[in-house]
């Protein structure tokens, strides 16, 4: 039947686009900028005015980072992060270093926290995180927090506004597996050398992000609500 073999043709076509690492389908495109044939790249989009107005630069090739983090003590210092690279701009983001080497800097990156130019916390895919102290230039373990991450959790983590407390905030999935409740809140106010436990009556198994304003923690559900700590840090 013709109209059969025109149904086959049409999934095979479909198919073979799927499999195609270089076929890009029709997008939408609002005109802000021309769409990337040769895959798919990221764009940094920076504003010194609020938001009215914008500029954007491609990413590196060798630099398409997830996530970005800014030195809060600096105008234009600016961090950029892969799970195996962290690289810094000193220009707004036109331009970037290379990835940081330094001893102690190893592991699958999940998150950059920045205190200052000096201290600042990368927290790693199933392991403690790490802590530079001399602005990058050698980084330790924090294995004060190695509880949380004997099976190989990964955590969240935040910096309050003054930079003063420190949490570790997350599930460990591999928990209930054992029967244990797997969500956490820590808090350290001595840069991480030391941790309480302020877990308390939480329930959820699905947290989300936490999130500071002004010295109050709100730890966000996926589903379950909003939970606060008020005067979190005192």
């Amino acid at each position: 039947d013709e109209d059969e073999d025109e149904d086959g043709d049409e999934d095979v076509e479909e198919m073979r686009r799927e499999l195609d690492p270089l076929y890009v389908p029709n997008v939408y495109n609002p005109g802000l900028m021309p769409p990337s044939y040769g895959g798919t790249i990221k764009w940094l989009m920076t504003s010194e005015d609020f938001g009215n107005n914008w500029t954007w630069v491609p990413m590196p090739s060798n630099l398409q980072a997830g996530t970005l983090s800014v030195d809060p003590t600096s105008a234009n210092s600016l961090f950029v992060m892969t799970s195996n690279c962290i690289a810094q701009s000193t220009d707004q983001g036109k331009t970037f270093g290379k990835c940081l080497q330094a001893p102690g800097l190893n592991g699958s990156f999940s998150k950059l926290l920045i205190k200052n130019s000096t201290t600042m916390f990368v927290l790693r895919n199933g392991a403690v995180p790490l802590r530079t102290r001399d602005g990058g230039k050698s980084f330790q373990e924090l294995t004060s927090a190695a509880a949380l991450f004997k099976y190989g959790a990964t955590m969240d983590g935040t910096l309050s506004w003054t930079g003063a407390t420190l949490t570790l905030n997350g599930n460990d999935a591999s928990a209930i597996g054992r029967e244990e409740y797997g969500t956490y809140v820590w808090k350290s106010q001595d840069e991480g050398d030391t941790w309480t436990d302020e877990t308390g009556d939480l329930v959820t198994i699905s947290p989300g992000p936490g999130v500071w304003f002004e010295k109050d923690f709100y730890f966000v559900t996926r589903g379950e609500g909003l939970t606060v700590k008020r005067n979190f840090e005192a």
